[in-house]
């Protein structure tokens, strides 16, 4: 999954923007703005028509030729604002929608070949007569989310929307959806969160199986919530560039039961990713190379040049951290989720962040980061 969804912005404010756009923006709120090459985030709602979709939100980032608006529904639209028509100010602050209203929102959109439920964070969008078999799960990996965290001290904060998630019957239909919302999806491609949207999209792949147990998308639906909720709670930051190794490492770090279920399987051995630590030690032994370590803090390149490596090394590195310098990783977490949005994180960034926390002499870091994973069993 992409997590830079913002890219910078280039060029001056032009003095003259359409009759509906100036209504919006400038008699409303921008134009106490100086003359910059971009703006950020305006303290009030608006409503307008974008190429015939209504949309209700908050303008996040915005130059001549480009807003990034923060909906209602979570989602984040981009588009030219000189396409505004009608728009209107609806409010002095930005709200989002209550889960009552996320919840007839999502009727309106999936039809009634789903049924939509409501929990505590979560509205969630599943086939026909099974609310009994998902609210409650993903409400559950809430509770331990939260409870893994406080107990080492980071503190999340609620999220700002009800958290959406869309369980469609068959792969087929997943795989429709999230291709026509720009997710270049593999076949077999089982779940993904999307930044833009706010949504996790999964399908059920016991849906046809005699006697399937649900625990088949667990791994999956593990993995992608731990994502959304993330990006929801203050882990990281939904409108900044979060390293993918940093991402993904949570997240494969919560597909072990000893991490989501922590309350219950409380031994090392328990939160051990079996699959990655396999993986690592593979990728360690065949291809991974003296300085895999500064390339994986400070790219993303190896999430494509060698996506099992990648993963696996992700995981590695995050459990390594946890288990031995929890508090120095929640700190590591604070600083990225503190990066200001839609702006870009160099490689020397990056790297300053890492070490200004875990020392500069980056090859005895690795070379502990080594010899304790080879120990682990």
């Amino acid at each position: 999954m992409k997590y830079e969804i913002g890219r910078r912005s280039r060029g001056l404010l032009e003095p003259l923007m359409t009759a509906s756009i100036q209504k919006l923006c400038w008699a409303l709120a921008f134009a106490a703005i100086p003359s910059v090459a971009t703006a950020h985030s305006a303290d009030f709602m608006f409503r307008a028509n974008v190429d015939g979709q209504i949309l209700e939100g908050q303008p996040l980032h915005w130059n001549a030729n480009e807003m990034w608006l923060l909906g209602r529904d979570g989602q984040l639209y981009d588009f030219n604002p000189k396409t505004a028509r009608d728009a209107q100010k609806t409010g002095a602050h930005f709200a989002s929608y209550s889960p009552s209203e996320m919840k007839i929102s999502l009727e309106h959109e999936f039809g009634n070949t789903f049924e939509v439920s409501a929990i505590r964070h979560y509205v969630v969008v599943h086939p026909r007569g099974e609310r009994d078999q998902w609210p409650d799960r993903f409400e559950q990996l809430y509770d331990r989310f939260n409870h893994y965290f406080s107990v080492r001290g980071f503190q999340l904060k609620e999220p700002e929307f009800p958290l959406v998630a869309v369980v469609f019957r068959t792969h087929e239909e997943f795989m429709r959806r999230v291709s026509a919302d720009g997710v270049q999806a593999s076949p077999n491609l089982l779940g993904v969160y999307v930044p833009k949207s706010n949504r996790v999209f999964l399908y059920d792949v016991t849906a046809h199986s005699n006697g399937a147990d649900w625990s088949q998308n667990a791994s999956t639906i593990i993995h992608e919530a731990t994502h959304q909720m993330a990006f929801n709670t203050g882990i990281h930051h939904r409108f900044a560039t979060t390293p993918k190794w940093l991402a993904e490492g949570l997240a494969t770090m919560f597909e072990a039961p000893g991490v989501w279920n922590a309350q219950y399987d409380r031994t090392q051995s328990d939160r051990i990713n079996r699959g990655r630590l396999n993986g690592f030690r593979e990728y360690v032994t065949k291809r991974r190379s003296p300085g895999s370590l500064a390339t994986l803090l400070t790219s993303d390149t190896l999430f494509q040049s060698d996506v099992d490596g990648a993963y696996a090394e992700a995981w590695a590195l995050s459990f390594y951290l946890c288990e031995t310098q929890p508090r120095a990783y929640s700190e590591l977490l604070t600083r990225i989720a503190k990066r200001p949005a839609f702006g870009d994180y160099s490689a020397v960034e990056r790297m300053a962040d890492f070490q200004s926390i875990f020392g500069s002499e980056m090859k005895i870091f690795d070379t502990k980061f080594l010899h304790y994973m080879q120990d682990v069993k």
